[in-house]
Parts: C-alpha cells; sequence; structure tokens
C-alpha cells in the first residue's frame, strides 16, 4: 500500500472559518463534510500533486494510515485517472429504472382551485406562461376556462396515484391540495378527504396551502379531525406583509390572517408555522419582529425565502446577511428557519450522496405528481411544463416520456450549467421553477437570472457552513488526530 499514488481530488472544496481555522472540508459531486484543523488542511494539501503514501507518511509524526483510508473512501483523495463520476452515471441508471418501473413517486399533488381572492404580484403560481417579460398576471385575471378541479377528476387522480402506492406495498400515503387558494374549492376537498377516510388499509398524510381567509371554524374542524397539515403565509408585520400580500382590491391581510390563526387556536387546531416571502417590495420592512410574533403564539417553525423567480434588485451579499441574522435569531428562540436556499446545505449534511441519490427537490427525482384542474399533470404545483394527463397515466413512466427525461437532465453531477460549480452534485441545478422562467426570459434576462440565484446559493450555503463549524467544534477526521506539521 505504502507504493499506492493518491492526489488530491479536483472536486474537493474547503470552508474556512477564519475565527476558529477550522474548515469544512468536502466533494462538491458526493459531499460527506470533514471539519478539520489547519493540521488537517495542510495534510490534504501534500496530495495537491500525486504522491506515494510512504512519501506522505515522511511529511508526518505521526501514521495518518487511517485517515489516508477514510479520505480515499470518501474520494477525497483519489488515484490518478480515476473517474469521479462513474458512481453518479451508476445510480443516474438505477434512478431511472425506479422511475421508468413506477416506483419513485411517493407524494401526489391536487391543484384544487386555480382561482384565488388574493391579488399578489409576486406570487410563484401565477408566472407568465410565455417568453413575454411583461407583468405577471395573475390567473384570475387572464382567460382561463376552467378554475376549480371536480370531485370526478379528483377522484380519479387519487385512484392512479393509490394504484401506484399498493402496487409498491407502500400504506402511508401523502396527498397535498395546493395551487392558488384552494379553500375556494372546498366542497371537492371535503369529498376527497372523506373517500380517502374510506380506505381502511391505507393511512393519509393530508397537507394544504392556503392564505386562511376563507377558513371557517367548520373547515377547521375538519382538518382536525383528519390531521390535515395548514401551511400558511405571513409576510412580516402588518407594513410588511401589507406591502405586498393584499386582496384584489390592494387592501392588506394582515389582520385577516391574524383572525384565522387566533380561529385556529380556538378550535384547538393552532399553526406550528407559517411562510415568509420576500421581494424588494418589503425586504427593508421584514425583520426579528416578526420571529417574535411566531414566538410568542408558540410556534416552532418558519419557512423563509426570497423571490425565486425574479431579481430582487437587492445584492447577494445583503440578502445573505440578512437571512442569516434572521435564522441565528429564530435558532435562538427554539424556532426552525429553513427554505429553498438550504437545500443544498441539507443535502451537503444530509447524508452520504455515494449511497443515495439526492437533488434539489422531490420533484425532479421523480417522486412527486401535480395533478392540475383538468387533470394534466406537472412534478411541482409551482410549474408549468406539463408531463402528461390522468387519462394517458401509464405513459408518463415510459422511457421516451418527458417525466424520464426531467430526472435524467437534472440528476446532479449531469447538468451541464453546473460543471465545476462548488455545490455541483449538492444543489443540483436548483429550484426547477428558476429554471422553467430562465428558458422563457431572453437570453440576457435569464442568464442574469440564474447568475444571480447560483450566487446566491454558494453564498449562503457557505454561511451555513461557518456556522455548523461554529456550533460543532472541530473534528479531525471523524475525531483521529492527523499529523501535526
Amino acid at each position: 500500500m505504502s507504493d499506492r499514488i493518491y492526489k488530491l481530488s479536483s472536486y474537493v472544496r474547503t470552508v474556512l472559518d477564519s475565527e476558529s481555522g477550522a474548515a469544512m472540508v468536502y466533494h462538491s459531486l458526493y459531499g460527506n463534510p470533514r471539519i478539520v484543523n489547519r493540521e488537517g488542511l495542510d495534510f490534504l494539501s501534500l496530495f495537491k500533486n500525486p504522491i506515494t503514501i510512504s512519501r506522505a507518511l515522511d511529511d508526518c509524526d505521526g501514521d495518518p494510515s487511517d485517515v489516508i483510508n477514510e479520505f480515499s473512501e470518501i474520494f477525497f483523495l483519489i488515484e490518478p485517472g480515476f473517474d469521479e463520476k462513474k458512481f453518479l452515471q451508476q445510480q443516474r441508471e438505477i434512478r431511472l429504472l425506479i422511475v421508468e418501473s413506477q416506483k419513485s413517486v411517493d407524494r401526489m399533488g391536487l391543484a384544487i382551485s386555480d382561482s384565488c381572492n388574493f391579488g399578489c404580484k409576486h406570487c410563484i403560481h401565477f408566472q407568465q406562461s410565455s417568453c413575454s417579460e411583461k407583468e405577471i398576471l395573475p390567473t384570475y385575471q387572464k382567460s382561463v376556462t376552467k378554475l376549480n378541479m371536480s370531485f370526478e377528476t379528483a377522484k380519479n387522480c387519487v385512484d392512479h396515484y393509490i394504484a401506484l402506492m399498493r402496487a409498491q406495498g407502500i400504506k402511508r400515503c401523502k396527498i397535498h391540495f395546493g395551487n392558488a387558494e384552494p379553500l375556494i374549492n372546498w366542497p371537492v376537498i371535503e369529498k376527497v378527504l372523506c373517500y380517502c377516510e374510506s380506505m381502511t388499509d391505507l393511512t393519509f398524510d393530508f397537507a394544504i396551502n392556503t392564505n386562511l381567509v376563507l377558513m371557517t371554524r367548520e373547515i377547521a374542524s375538519v382538518f382536525k379531525k383528519h390531521k390535515v397539515r395548514i401551511a400558511t403565509s405571513l409576510d412580516g408585520l402588518a407594513k410588511a406583509n401589507d406591502a405586498i400580500r393584499v386582496t384584489k382590491g390592494g387592501q392588506g391581510t394582515f389582520d385577516l390572517i391574524l383572525e384565522k390563526f387566533d380561529l385556529l387556536n380556538e378550535v384547538g387546531y393552532p399553526l406550528d408555522g407559517f411562510s415568509i416571502t420576500v421581494t424588494n417590495g418589503n425586504f427593508e420592512l421584514v425583520d426579528t419582529d416578526i420571529i417574535d410574533l411566531a414566538t410568542e403564539r408558540g410556534m416552532t417553525s418558519i419557512a423563509f425565502d426570497y423571490d425565486l423567480i425574479a431579481l430582487v434588485g437587492i445584492s447577494t451579499g445583503e440578502r445573505v446577511e440578512k437571512l442569516m441574522r434572521l435564522k441565528r435569531y429564530a435558532n435562538e428562540r427554539g424556532i426552525d428557519f429553513f427554505g429553498t436556499w438550504d437545500s443544498a446545505f441539507r443535502n451537503l449534511t444530509g447524508g452520504n450522496l455515494l449511497l443515495e441519490s439526492r437533488s434539489f427537490c422531490a420533484a425532479v427525482e421523480g417522486k412527486s405528481l401535480e395533478f392540475n384542474v383538468d387533470g394534466s399533470i406537472k412534478v411541482c404545483s409551482h410549474a408549468t411544463s406539463q408531463i402528461g394527463h390522468v387519462d394517458q397515466f401509464d405513459q408518463i413512466f415510459q422511457k421516451e416520456g418527458k417525466l424520464l427525461k426531467l430526472v435524467n437532465e437534472r440528476f446532479p453531477g449531469a447538468d451541464q450549467c453546473c460543471y465545476g460549480c462548488i455545490l455541483e452534485g449538492l444543489c443540483g441545478g436548483q429550484c426547477h421553477v428558476t429554471r422553467e422562467v430562465v428558458s422563457r426570459l431572453s437570453k440576457e434576462s435569464g442568464h442574469n437570472l440564474f447568475a444571480d440565484m447560483c450566487d446566491f446559493y454558494r453564498q449562503v450555503t457557505r454561511a451555513l457552513a461557518v456556522d455548523y463549524i461554529r456550533s460543532n467544534g472541530v473534528t479531525v477526521a471523524s475525531g483521529r488526530s492527523v499529523c501535526g506539521l
């Protein structure tokens, strides 16, 4: 073994914490982060050029054989000529076979209504469907022939999903009600809940995204009975929220939303948190006071995101600084603070990417099916591109189908737009909705949007890594001392 030659992988990346001198070292394709001290960094630097193990031993006070073995197992150190994307290619083939055999899907969504009682211009559901860069029009202002899903369509969609689950031997099913404002179509939601209740061999995890304003005591009681997880938004305190979250007439919605918070408390089904969207319209107005409100109400989670589909006109550094400041403030008060921005970091620290494939989200892994009002199917409720229709359900999973094409193109390490990025295998090419919008913009505008979001994800992941280093201390190669140089 002493004559074996190793070199540092070109995919190894380092995030240094200047305060402690410690660093997070990781593989940009596979993850496997390790927190090392300066001696550990010096040890890795020995392998910048190919070197034999015996030569490396000469530069160390102790025996680093165990460390070399560990670093080679996670591809920090590789033999010259080794193809590091080979394992990802194998995983991609495995993932495609799983999708084609109809075994990838584990959740479904019903776009129960394309109508909305709000008039929020930033709403991600209401993207412009053409290549025009004109102002986005909400669905309720567009010419749409059908806004609400019928129960017949909903039942048909649920039946196809249930058949997939039963074929896989899965007993727990996940159904999400969403799109514009689903409570506009409450009668169909209630019928779906009752229909699923009749399937005694299965259990269901229900969820809904709603602005809450149409919530009644009766609806809340039904949701409580079926344990429907309620997700809603409150974009700051009154001034911040009402700057962007408005009715069709342009009135603020803060008081209306809080009334429904109280209603849910009264029926014994309180929210555990809410989402915050920040645009250039309320960036300066959102601050720690909204976290204080969540704390006062006994909430435990806040989903925070910047506008995904348009540049907010604020520098990446400012956005990251504010996000991290709010995250730390929330965490100190026992509130989980998360969003799409931590997807790459969760992939980095959440497991071994050599053993399991991970993408930016479940949609681009082929795990979710979103059924539109008319029965057409997408992979995400926020997306616009369709992959099929419930009436030709089996065709979705065919080798030449759009679902496999999407999974193949968006598999980590396969996206040419991401080659060489420090988050190449961890981010997997950003949110699919952003990619769709980029494809419809002019070349310059699309490039600017994509580049801005890439820069944002890289900077926020680096900031999260530094916080992780400071909260976890210094561990050198799983607790073993490397070498003193």
